[in-house]
């Protein structure tokens, strides 16, 4: 399993709704946030990956997904400090498919909200 709800649900106080609310709106915004932040990525327009990859961190947080927020903090991390921006590419391409497969899983969680 990539993520892990114990948190949210303490947080939430195991309301149902809420932790619907909080998945669905996961599956609309995050397959948006990468494209652009691919296109950003291409581009090497490192603000903007930047901030995505702060949006993604934190909802990637949110969700319980630890790796997708190490990976998201790291590239976030290497831009605000000038780091190799070379790193930047694999990163994000291993942070997308680790993405792909949070994806998947929280549209089964959801599942269980509904």
């Amino acid at each position: 399993m990539l993520i892990n709800l114990d948190n949210l649900k303490v947080l939430s106080r195991h309301n149902h709704s809420f932790i619907r609310e909080i998945l669905e709106v996961y599956l609309m915004n995050t397959p948006k946030d990468l494209l652009k932040m691919r296109e950003s990525v291409v581009a090497q327009d490192w603000q903007v990956v930047r901030y995505f990859a702060h949006k993604l961190k934190s909802s990637s947080f949110t969700i319980g997904f630890i790796e997708g927020h190490r990976r998201f903090q790291l590239i976030e991390q290497i831009i605000k400090n000038e780091g190799d921006m070379s790193q930047i590419t694999p990163m994000f391409d291993d942070a997308f498919l680790l993405c792909d497969d949070c994806i998947t899983e929280v549209k089964l969680e959801l599942t269980k909200y509904i």
